[in-house]
């Protein structure tokens, strides 16, 4: 089986460069139509990363699962002891 994580590590690094680009950005706080419209901008960037964050956390569960489906085949170590009671 391979691990195939090429979709994970494409979406971290878009999120890195969109962290690195709104790192330190001056919030125009002035009630103004220009500082509305940034900081629009600014709450729908951070909602964009959120995502980006979740999707990669999703798709890294996905590749855990697959993983696992082929792992179930194979015995999993535990001893009759481990084993749930009734």
């Amino acid at each position: 089986m391979q691990i195939d994580l090429s979709a994970v590590r494409e979406t971290v690094r878009e999120l890195a460069e969109r962290l690195e680009e709104l790192d330190g950005t001056e919030v125009d706080e002035a009630p103004t139509r220009a500082g509305a419209r940034q900081r629009t901008e600014v709450s729908r960037n951070l909602q964009y990363l959120a995502h980006l964050g979740s999707k990669s956390s999703v798709d890294v569960m996905d590749a855990f699962y697959a993983f696992r489906q082929w792992d179930g085949d194979r015995p999993t170590g535990r001893r009759a002891s481990d084993e749930p009671r009734d």
